[in-house]
């Protein structure tokens, strides 16, 4: 009976698509009709971007106000590419007839900035801004532009296809044939997750849609490597993270909506589950945050539209945290069904341990959940803004509290300070040192050259979410172990902390909703620094939740390399002098 039943749902649904490639019916697609409620969902979020809507320009515009990634523009206006395509995708979801021209003239203008020379490297890609063209930028181009530009192109091929005016389909096509092309020319590993995902999407579509065969060899042989990579490897390479997870899961949920082929369908419901169960496993039920730690996240406490995700997946069964509707109201999620005891019933305490990296050096995640806290770390990582090697959440889910270990310059989060620790349970070992070769804001786009940089200031940071600083103690001399409460009892031990001639010495503050606990190594007028001079450069701490007798923690240092021991706890082998990035931190 259940063999019968799917059967027919099968059937249905392929009588409810418009098949591209007819004879293999491998991709699926119908025209989008909203749900009223999705309507208004939809009417909230457009409120924003109907008031940033230049009519003269046909695009979006957005005011900048400081250092941004891949831009060579600061401050001003400027029109967005991604941003207007969103727009107009929105627009026509909506299904409002006032608003069908302002649509299309926004995808005739916007596809009009997308390098189409066919002898430039970046053929197929469009710029963040209508100010910033590719031919004149500075900047490292984002590639990824075309996967993303593309996937709005596709939503209005596929969703409104019988509402394009006849002069914009051919400008749609050949927009998205040089966006695959882009794709395929770039061929991105299987280890960029989000990326390889959604251009796997891409050019799949394309090449179905438009009857690309060697574009089709190419999408079927990028998404079976990728799923070969990720089951062997376990998980996705952007491991646990917040941002990309979610990112990779929208991409297979809209591959799940368009991919008919059964091989290619089996793969791509596969990943789903994998990322599905990465949440799963590191969610924590009593503050409702995604526990660490996380390889790429945009901010230190999940945002309100995962509690959203949560509550939808589930049916309404998870009902956590202050919600807000995400912009595709057409991506709908759904949690497999033998996952859902992590969020309604977990066992607590347990430890959740993953292996992100097999080959060495292995890169190791540790989450230690109880009924008051989630305590995580990565054994070996970097102190880039987007990283969360060092995390602890505790609190609940109306007023959930995080620690998080920063390493600041000019109180900008430092990319060349590396992150080792060790991990058992509710205590931690770590180690801080530095490379030469690392980036300063980013990790790859503005790299150190020769370890030199300059600085106001220079700190290392116990920056705590949601807390007083009136909770906060600081130790009365630098290496002396210290105890406070703040929800849960904190001990804390810094046992070494060397930064060239620089000794530091600790300071508390705070602001209307985080404190800190800073190690100050230095404060002052601008000076220069060079990494690749210092003798010494090296951080170390102890940390434990709770309330059994502390001990301080035993080091020594032979031919520049830092060993310690701890309660059991061992990291050896950390130089003391800042040298060349050995691997991917």
């Amino acid at each position: 009976m259940k063999t019968l039943v799917l059967f027919i749902f099968a059937v249905c649904f392929l009588i409810s698509c418009s098949t591209g490639n007819y004879n293999d019916k491998v991709i699926c697609y119908k025209k989008v009709q909203l749900a009223p409620e999705d309507k208004q969902i939809l009417k909230g979020q457009l409120e924003d971007l109907h008031s940033r809507f230049d009519p003269a320009e046909k695009m979006i515009s957005k005011e900048l106000t400081g250092w941004n990634y891949h831009t060579d523009a600061q401050s001003g206006t400027f029109h967005e590419v991604r941003a207007s395509f969103y727009y107009a995708v929105m627009l026509l979801d909506l299904g409002d007839e006032q608003y069908k021209q302002r649509a299309f003239d926004i995808i005739e203008k916007t596809i009009s900035l997308q390098d189409q020379d066919t002898t430039s490297k970046s053929c197929g890609v469009w710029p963040y801004y209508q100010e910033e063209p590719l031919a004149t930028k500075e900047a490292p181009i984002d590639y990824n532009w075309a996967d993303f530009n593309g996937v709005s192109l596709l939503d209005v091929w596929m969703g409104h296809q019988d509402e394009i005016p006849d002069n914009l389909k051919p400008v749609i096509k050949k927009a998205l044939i040089l966006a695959g092309k882009a794709i395929q020319k770039r061929n991105v590993g299987p280890g960029y997750t989000n990326i390889c995902i959604m251009g796997a999407y891409v050019t799949y579509m394309v090449a179905n849609l438009f009857d690309i065969p060697d574009m089709k060899e190419y999408a079927r042989y990028r998404l079976t490597n990728f799923y070969n990579y990720t089951l062997d490897k376990g998980g996705f390479s952007e491991y646990n993270s917040p941002t990309y997870t979610i990112v990779a899961l929208d991409e297979l949920n809209r591959m799940q909506r368009h991919i008919v082929d059964p091989n290619d369908k089996q793969m791509v419901d596969s990943l789903y589950s994998m990322g599905w169960e990465m949440i799963a496993r590191h969610f924590h039920k009593t503050s409702g945050q995604w526990s660490g730690p996380h390889s790429r996240s945009y901010s230190s406490l999940v945002r309100s539209t995962f509690f959203s995700i949560l509550d939808e997946a589930s049916g309404g069964k998870i009902n956590v945290g202050e919600k807000q509707a995400r912009n595709d109201v057409k991506i709908k999620h759904y949690i497999p069904k033998h996952l859902f005891h992590y969020f309604l019933s977990p066992e607590y305490p347990r430890t959740e341990i993953d292996i992100f990296e097999k080959n060495k050096p292995q890169i190791i995640g540790t989450s230690y959940l109880t009924n008051q806290y989630a305590l995580s770390t990565a054994n070996r990582s970097c102190l880039w803004n987007q990283r969360r090697p060092f995390l602890v959440y505790w609190g609940d889910t109306q007023s959930p509290k995080y620690l998080q270990v920063r390493m600041l310059h000019d109180f900008y989060d430092f990319s060349s300070a590396s992150f080792f620790c060790k991990q058992d349970e509710n205590k931690v070992l770590a180690a801080i040192n530095f490379v030469t070769n690392g980036g300063d804001k980013h990790i790859h786009i503005d790299r150190l050259t020769d370890g030199k940089f300059t600085a106001k200031d220079f700190r290392l940071r116990f920056e705590f979410g949601n807390v007083s600083e009136d909770e906060l103690v600081i130790p009365s001399s630098p290496f002396n172990p210290f105890k406070f409460n703040v929800g849960i009892p904190i001990n804390l031990q810094l046992y070494i902390a060397e930064f060239d001639k620089y000794k530091g010495h600790w300071e508390k503050g705070g602001n209307d909703t985080n404190s800190w606990i800073d190690f100050v190594f230095y404060s002052g007028g601008e000076k220069n620094f060079n990494l690749s001079s210092m003798q010494k450069a090296i951080m170390g701490f102890t940390f434990l939740i709770g309330e059994e007798k502390v001990t301080s923690p035993e080091f020594s240092e032979k031919d520049g390399m830092v060993n310690t021991n701890w309660n059991n706890l061992e990291i050896n082998n950390i130089p003391a002098k800042p040298q060349k990035q050995p691997g991917n931190l």
